[in-house]
């Protein structure tokens, strides 16, 4: 494959990987008008990691685990799938698509800061200020869900930067591991760790669900959070560090927020006031100057 074919299936896969996680956005709010959010939670991750296993199991040669990874794939199945995952959902039960979208935006600011404290990267001035900038845009989200005294949308503000700094772990330490493991055996060692986590929940709750009482469009909505987003949304993830850096793949966070707010607005009939703009003008800005990193394809290792 020469290198301008490569760049466009690159942009072709970062295209429907932005598609696929903006609309996850939109199905986890429709799906919460039928199922609380510990049932759709477990439900999902539970569904996702038998998906994942039957993937597995169909492939021709599924490659084993190295005992000495276990450590990692634990870790990484409890930020990256438990808590990444987990928290987004709960999130949207209690603030707007508009937040949870701006706030996990700050993904390439929490990679570039646990880059760094792990020796990775350098911390420059500019680098510095765009991290201040960012982290001022979610000080500003949050100063006006507390004056505007909506303590819930205040809650899942907190539980979004959980999330978000769930996943930044999972980047990281996904670029890590990628070398030794196909997508889809890296990706169901991962997503079983946290369904074994909570399959527990997922049969209390649904020991005690109302199955009647939960509409189509809650088990639609539900299913394409656990196919779409969490089963082909991560395989084509795994598949673009490949040939981008963990930096250069969560810097996709920048269309994100556009995509997702504007489906929020457009769909769900969601509005957004003046600080929302101020406080997401700032996040950008400081992702941006915090990781001015050129969309350069590395060789593949």
């Amino acid at each position: 494959m020469n290198d301008k074919t490569l760049r466009w299936v690159v942009g072709g896969l970062a295209c429907l990987l932005v598609l696929a996680w903006s609309f996850n956005y939109i199905a986890g709010k429709i799906a919460l008008e039928h199922l609380d959010p510990v049932t759709l939670v477990s439900f999902r991750l539970v569904l996702a990691g038998v998906v994942y296993l039957s993937l597995f199991l169909g492939t021709p040669r599924p490659v084993r685990i190295g005992w000495h990874d276990v450590p990692r794939f634990v870790l990484l199945g409890v930020f990256g799938v438990a808590i990444n995952q987990g928290g987004f959902t709960v999130a949207l039960a209690f603030t707007s698509v508009g937040h949870v979208a701006i706030i996990l935006a700050m993904g390439p600011v929490l990679v570039l800061l646990l880059a760094r404290l792990i020796g990775q990267e350098t911390l420059a001035p500019v680098k510095a200020a765009g991290v201040a900038l960012a982290f001022g845009g979610i000080a500003l989200l949050a100063i006006e869900q507390g004056l505007s005294g909506h303590t819930g949308g205040l809650v899942g503000d907190f539980i979004a930067m959980g999330a978000a700094v769930g996943f930044a772990i999972f980047t990281v330490f996904s670029k890590r591991g990628r070398h030794r493991y196909d997508p889809i055996g890296f990706n169901t060692f991962t997503h079983l760790t946290g369904a074994v986590l909570l399959l527990p929940l997922a049969i209390h709750q649904g020991l005690k669900l109302g199955w009647h009482g939960v509409g189509w469009q809650g088990w639609v909505a539900m299913s394409y959070m656990a196919v779409f987003s969490s089963v082909f949304g991560y395989l084509i993830f795994y598949k673009l560090l490949g040939y981008l850096s963990a930096t250069q793949v969560s810097s996709l966070n920048y269309l994100l927020p556009i995509v997702a707010t504007t489906l929020g607005v457009v769909l769900l009939d969601e509005h957004l006031s003046r600080g929302f703009f101020l406080a997401a003008g700032l996040v950008m800005v400081g992702v941006w100057l915090a990781e001015r990193t050129r969309w350069q394809i590395p060789p593949a290792d």
